[in-house]
């Protein structure tokens, strides 16, 4: 039986317009504490809206949404210092290497006692440590950027379709990096079009489609339910 203060996220009908554009249709979900969460949909299902109102970045037009036991439209301040978030189109600094963006991202966010050394590690990125930015690879770019999500020791992680666009073999790479994560217990939520991607990582997907939940179980169990939705709802990359 899982409590309320099991939940590291917890979704109450929240709904976003842009004019007469509705973005998010009244979805409601929870996220449990030490799962992966995998928002799963096609481009402009409503994903990266969504998370972008969890993470404080956005304000739902309306409903409520909960994370860590906090109102993220009231307390953003104590929010921000207990996540990390890997944003879409993630890029940094191109002419500082892998251990001095760890560095300045630590310093940025105050962490006292970061562990660069544990994150490069945790990102296999050990035989990239001075290496500049502007000289990796599109997956090795995707694995530093999630190591920089994790530079505070964050309690919840968002990754925004962190391997969206890279070849399958960076696909595979960064996906060891993720379940680096999730043998750790880390509440990760996920956003992804790659149904195989969530199969993976996920303990728990939702799939969304106009800016509505149409599905959410286990990834085999959601799959299934994603396969009896209307073609024009369900165009999710396998």
């Amino acid at each position: 039986m899982v409590r309320e203060g099991d939940y590291a996220i917890e979704v109450e009908n929240l709904t976003k317009r842009y004019g007469d554009l509705q973005a998010v249709n009244g979805i409601s979900f929870t996220v449990k504490k030490g799962e992966v969460f995998a928002l799963l949909g096609q481009n402009g299902a409503g994903k990266t809206t969504s998370v972008e109102i969890i993470e404080t970045i956005r304000k739902p037009t309306s409903g409520k949404v909960s994370l860590l036991g906090m109102d993220v439209t009231k307390e953003k301040h104590k929010i921000v210092s207990r996540i990390g978030v890997l944003p879409q189109g993630f890029s940094s600094f191109n002419r500082i290497t892998v251990k001095e963006t760890l560095r300045y991202y630590s310093r940025l966010f105050n962490c006292k006692k970061p562990d660069i050394d544990g994150l490069i590690e945790l990102a296999n990125l050990k035989d990239k440590s001075k290496e500049q930015f502007m000289n990796l690879s599109g997956g090795l770019q995707q694995r530093l950027g999630i190591a920089i999500a994790l530079v505070n020791n964050p309690e919840v992680v968002f990754l925004d379709e962190p391997t969206t666009g890279l070849d399958p073999r960076a696909r595979r790479e960064v996906w060891d990096v993720l379940l680096g994560l999730k043998n750790k217990g880390k509440t990760v939520f996920l956003t992804t079009h790659y149904m195989e991607e969530a199969e993976l990582l996920a303990d728990t997907v939702a799939i969304i489609s106009k800016g509505s939940i149409v599905a959410m179980d286990s990834p085999k169990r959601a799959y299934s339910k994603q396969c009896q939705i209307p073609c024009s709802q369900a165009s999710i990359v396998r």
